[in-house]
Protein backbone atom coordinates (compact mmCIF):
# COMPACT_ATOMS: atom_id res chain seq x y z
CA UNK A 1 0.00 0.00 0.00
CA UNK A 2 1.29 3.60 -0.57
CA UNK A 3 1.93 5.75 2.19
CA UNK A 4 2.28 9.03 2.85
CA UNK A 5 5.98 8.61 2.31
CA UNK A 6 5.42 7.19 -0.84
CA UNK A 7 6.10 3.57 -0.99
CA UNK A 8 4.94 0.87 -0.24
CA UNK A 9 5.82 -3.07 0.57
CA UNK A 10 6.94 -5.82 -1.08
CA UNK A 11 4.22 -8.17 -1.60
CA UNK A 12 5.70 -11.58 -3.12
CA UNK A 13 8.73 -13.16 -4.47
CA UNK A 14 9.61 -15.60 -7.32
CA UNK A 15 12.15 -17.98 -8.19
CA UNK A 16 13.54 -18.83 -11.49
CA UNK A 17 14.91 -22.30 -12.63
CA UNK A 18 17.58 -22.05 -14.86
CA UNK A 19 21.47 -23.38 -15.17
CA UNK A 20 23.20 -22.58 -12.07
CA UNK A 21 25.95 -19.39 -12.41
CA UNK A 22 30.09 -20.09 -12.14
CA UNK A 23 29.89 -16.82 -10.19
CA UNK A 24 28.03 -15.68 -6.89
CA UNK A 25 25.04 -13.90 -7.44
CA UNK A 26 23.29 -10.74 -5.50
CA UNK A 27 19.94 -10.94 -4.39
CA UNK A 28 19.18 -7.71 -5.61
CA UNK A 29 21.52 -6.75 -8.48
CA UNK A 30 21.55 -3.24 -9.09
CA UNK A 31 21.34 -2.41 -12.16
CA UNK A 32 20.82 0.34 -15.29
CA UNK A 33 18.17 -0.06 -18.09
CA UNK A 34 20.82 -0.31 -21.09
CA UNK A 35 22.00 -3.19 -18.53
CA UNK A 36 18.57 -5.04 -18.72
CA UNK A 37 18.03 -4.58 -22.26
CA UNK A 38 21.33 -6.32 -23.36
CA UNK A 39 20.88 -8.79 -20.89
CA UNK A 40 21.17 -12.11 -22.62
CA UNK A 41 17.76 -14.20 -22.44
CA UNK A 42 18.73 -18.07 -21.67
CA UNK A 43 14.56 -18.53 -21.74
CA UNK A 44 11.92 -16.92 -21.72
CA UNK A 45 12.00 -15.16 -18.14
CA UNK A 46 15.57 -15.89 -17.43
CA UNK A 47 18.35 -13.27 -18.36
CA UNK A 48 22.04 -13.00 -17.39
CA UNK A 49 24.33 -10.18 -17.38
CA UNK A 50 28.29 -11.57 -17.21
CA UNK A 51 27.20 -15.42 -16.39
CA UNK A 52 24.82 -13.83 -13.74
CA UNK A 53 21.76 -14.84 -13.36
CA UNK A 54 19.34 -12.11 -12.64
CA UNK A 55 16.88 -13.16 -10.14
CA UNK A 56 15.77 -9.93 -8.63
CA UNK A 57 17.30 -6.50 -9.81
CA UNK A 58 17.17 -2.60 -8.67
CA UNK A 59 17.02 0.32 -11.05
CA UNK A 60 16.83 3.99 -10.28
CA UNK A 61 15.18 6.43 -12.50
CA UNK A 62 12.75 9.49 -13.39
CA UNK A 63 8.96 8.04 -13.77
CA UNK A 64 8.48 9.93 -17.24
CA UNK A 65 4.50 8.04 -18.07
CA UNK A 66 2.04 5.94 -15.85
CA UNK A 67 -0.80 4.15 -17.03
CA UNK A 68 -3.23 2.75 -14.71
CA UNK A 69 -5.38 -0.46 -15.84
CA UNK A 70 -7.61 -2.61 -13.82
CA UNK A 71 -5.64 -5.31 -12.98
CA UNK A 72 -2.05 -3.27 -12.94
CA UNK A 73 -0.23 -0.07 -13.46
CA UNK A 74 2.75 0.83 -16.24
CA UNK A 75 4.89 3.20 -15.98
CA UNK A 76 8.07 4.38 -18.00
CA UNK A 77 11.28 4.37 -15.97
CA UNK A 78 14.41 6.34 -17.58
CA UNK A 79 17.67 6.11 -15.89
CA UNK A 80 19.34 8.01 -18.89
CA UNK A 81 21.15 5.17 -20.08
CA UNK A 82 18.84 3.79 -22.89
CA UNK A 83 14.96 3.94 -24.21
CA UNK A 84 12.97 3.94 -20.95
CA UNK A 85 11.48 0.60 -19.51
CA UNK A 86 8.49 -0.55 -19.37
CA UNK A 87 7.56 -1.20 -15.22
CA UNK A 88 4.61 -3.10 -14.80
CA UNK A 89 3.04 -3.44 -10.97
CA UNK A 90 -0.30 -5.55 -10.36
CA UNK A 91 -2.70 -4.71 -8.17
CA UNK A 92 -5.32 -5.59 -6.09
CA UNK A 93 -8.77 -4.67 -7.65
CA UNK A 94 -10.13 -4.51 -4.17
CA UNK A 95 -7.60 -1.89 -3.04
CA UNK A 96 -7.57 0.91 -5.09
CA UNK A 97 -4.99 2.87 -2.98
CA UNK A 98 -1.95 1.31 -5.23
CA UNK A 99 -3.15 3.10 -8.04
CA UNK A 100 -2.51 6.31 -7.05
CA UNK A 101 1.32 6.71 -8.08
CA UNK A 102 3.74 9.71 -8.08
CA UNK A 103 3.61 12.00 -10.78
CA UNK A 104 5.91 11.97 -13.99
CA UNK A 105 8.93 13.61 -12.96
CA UNK A 106 9.33 11.86 -9.95
CA UNK A 107 12.73 9.59 -9.32
CA UNK A 108 11.79 6.32 -8.23
CA UNK A 109 13.71 2.75 -6.76
CA UNK A 110 12.44 0.03 -8.35
CA UNK A 111 13.20 -3.37 -7.49
CA UNK A 112 11.55 -6.30 -9.33
CA UNK A 113 11.92 -9.33 -12.23
CA UNK A 114 12.91 -8.43 -15.57
CA UNK A 115 10.47 -10.66 -18.25
CA UNK A 116 10.43 -10.85 -21.65
CA UNK A 117 6.72 -10.89 -23.44
CA UNK A 118 5.54 -10.75 -27.02
CA UNK A 119 7.74 -9.25 -29.89
CA UNK A 120 10.28 -9.87 -27.67
CA UNK A 121 9.64 -6.48 -25.39
CA UNK A 122 11.08 -6.53 -21.73
CA UNK A 123 9.32 -5.27 -18.75
CA UNK A 124 10.23 -4.88 -15.66
CA UNK A 125 7.87 -6.72 -13.15
CA UNK A 126 7.27 -4.88 -10.23
CA UNK A 127 7.63 -5.88 -6.62
CA UNK A 128 8.23 -2.73 -5.06
CA UNK A 129 8.28 1.35 -6.01
CA UNK A 130 9.50 4.02 -4.30
CA UNK A 131 9.84 7.46 -4.33
CA UNK A 132 13.01 8.93 -3.60
CA UNK A 133 13.15 11.69 -1.57
CA UNK A 134 17.15 12.35 -1.28
CA UNK A 135 19.04 12.76 -4.14
CA UNK A 136 22.21 11.17 -3.09
CA UNK A 137 20.43 7.97 -3.52
CA UNK A 138 20.40 7.74 -7.47
CA UNK A 139 24.47 8.51 -6.93
CA UNK A 140 24.70 5.61 -4.47
CA UNK A 141 22.53 3.25 -6.97
CA UNK A 142 24.86 4.19 -10.25
CA UNK A 143 28.08 3.52 -7.44
CA UNK A 144 26.59 0.12 -6.36
CA UNK A 145 26.14 -0.91 -10.27
CA UNK A 146 29.58 -0.04 -11.02
CA UNK A 147 30.54 -2.32 -7.68
CA UNK A 148 28.01 -4.81 -8.88
CA UNK A 149 30.09 -4.89 -12.38
CA UNK A 150 33.35 -4.96 -10.70
CA UNK A 151 32.49 -7.66 -8.12
CA UNK A 152 31.08 -9.94 -11.84
CA UNK A 153 34.76 -8.86 -13.21
CA UNK A 154 36.93 -9.67 -10.69
CA UNK A 155 38.55 -6.54 -9.82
Amino acid sequence: MWNQDCSHSIVGTSSYKAAPSKKAHLEIFPCTVSQLLAAAQLSNDCFTICNCELKQVSVVGIIRGFAPFVTNVQYSVDDMTGPPLNVKRWVNVEDCSLMTIASPGTYAKVIGSLHSYSQGQRSLLAMDIRCIKDLNEISSHMLEVVQAHMKLFGK
